[in-house]
């Protein structure tokens, strides 16, 4: 049958009640950024009482409810929020065989384009196969409205020329971050992509030719930019006019490159911005107003208090479509106490991501991180950052193997392996094998310049 009304964006949604409960960046900060708890919490018990609501008309909750004997109505404060059966990809992945190709999470399927307009991504697929998600009109402008309060925090403007250096694929991250700078935050997207799309010697060119202020970019990328700058006999500092960069992950060796202020933030496929850094610099903010997180211990899944390191659990507050309700994302980090940030605000903070707790390695009785041994190889001026670790199981016993690049060619290759196996060993208490690569060649392993995470471990047991 042929269509007779085609669902125009424009009268998908009431953009007035948007705003209201979803405050764009500058009323943000001078209105949900201030509030107090009771005002937080308030709204967030709310808000996850009609999260339940949603949820409830899943299969996919249906079944995991009923498994643990949870019904909705058991939450009555906050606090009972640990009440709420958590689950993983690994649920995921089993919701997706037993409905393929999409899983009995999703709310809506492709021909309900034909009522409301839809939005399809994956997940990147770094730790198994892609998870998709369909998101609502709703959904995606809220989720672009998180994005530009992040970039707003880490200090880009209206009126700046932001470079997104994400990989415009089937994956959320540069979509989303595109639709927040120019609908959200009246800046102009440069959308070169990574340096598989547009080559990096052309993004540096891009950056000094057009006066870009600012890039969106991991960490690692942004390093690679600029190492790439240097090479072309250019000084990131002088030559190039950043005013300030938005990363993802350890922002010392971006700072040491460019000579700007560097920010982090905290993000994932399904649920896009959920924590960004303030001017102070001490810990990931949580737009309370938006979710609901906390930090589970790794074994028992229980709330740890602040400090202690954990497990992510996310409970979206916003969404229409899939619903993600005690998501155990298995991405490491810690809360912090909760108090006013020297910034004024008393949105909870959480620590910087330190990696993932699925790629968690036991050596000899040490629990080892890839993420971890990353950091200590990027702290070395002679490597360029980039590494992949494996683990294999060699006559019985478990052996970890991190390569390495160079960042200049003529470094003795054996030297480094020594200096570099010393320095694990004495940093993380357990031997871990090191092999010098040439430079470049980790590409097809970690997918830099086509993946929007990089891919770091393989287990190869």
């Amino acid at each position: 049958m042929i269509s007779t009304s085609i669902p125009y964006y424009y009268k998908s949604l009431d953009f007035d009640k948007l705003v209201k409960e979803y405050e764009p960046p500058i009323e943000y900060l001078e209105g949900g950024w201030k509030w107090d708890r009771d005002q937080i919490e308030s709204t967030q018990l709310k808000r996850l009482h009609e999260t339940l609501a949603r949820g409830a008309e899943l299969p996919f909750y249906q079944r995991l409810w009923e498994k643990h004997n949870f019904i909705p109505s058991d939450v009555k404060s906050l606090a009972d929020i640990s009440k709420i059966p958590m689950y993983t990809i690994d649920d995921i992945r089993e919701s997706i065989a037993i409905d393929p190709p999409f899983g009995d999470y999703q709310k809506y399927h492709f021909e309900d384009g034909q009522h409301t307009p839809l939005r399809f991504y994956t997940s990147g697929g770094t730790t198994g196969a892609p998870r998709p998600t369909i998101y609502s009109a709703w959904d995606r402008e809220v989720g672009a409205i998180l994005s530009a309060r992040t970039f707003y925090l880490h200090g880009i403007r209206p009126g700046d020329a932001v470079m997104n250096s994400w990989a415009y694929s089937t994956h959320n991250a540069a979509w989303i971050m595109d639709h927040g700078l120019w609908h959200w935050l009246g800046c102009t997207p440069i959308t070169t992509g990574t340096g598989v799309v547009t080559p990096t010697e052309k993004q540096v060119e891009f950056i000094k030719t057009f006066g870009i202020s600012s890039i969106l970019a991991t960490t690692d990328y942004l390093v690679h930019i600029g190492n790439t700058a240097m090479k072309m006999g250019l000084d990131p500092k002088t030559d190039l006019k950043i005013k300030t960069l938005s990363a993802f992950g350890g922002k010392d060796p971006v700072k040491k490159i460019f000579g700007c202020p560097v920010y982090d933030s905290y993000a994932f496929h399904e649920v896009q911005y959920v924590a960004a850094e303030c001017e102070a610099e001490q810990g990931l903010h949580v737009f309370e107003d938006a979710f609901i997180v906390e930090v589970v211990d790794f074994e028992t899944g229980k709330p740890l208090p602040p400090g202690h390191k954990g497990n992510i659990v996310v409970t979206a507050l916003y969404k229409t479509g899939t619903q993600q309700i005690r998501y155990n994302i298995q991405d490491i980090s810690a809360s912090y106490e909760i108090r006013k940030c020297a910034c004024g605000s008393y949105h909870k903070k959480i620590d910087y991501f330190q990696g993932r707790s699925d790629n968690m390695v036991k050596l000899r009785g040490i629990n080892v991180w890839p993420e971890a041994l990353g950091e200590i190889v990027k702290e070395n001026p002679k490597s360029n950052g980039e590494y992949f670790c494996y683990v294999e199981r060699i006559g019985g016993r478990e052996e970890m193997t991190i390569l390495i690049e160079p960042k200049f060619s003529s470094t003795d290759a054996s030297v480094m392996e020594q200096e570099f196996e010393s320095e694990l060993k004495r940093r993380i208490g357990v031997k871990i094998n090191v092999k010098m690569v040439e430079e470049d060649s980790l590409r097809s392993l970690t997918g830099h310049g086509s993946r929007a995470k990089l891919k770091r471990f393989e287990d190869r047991r």
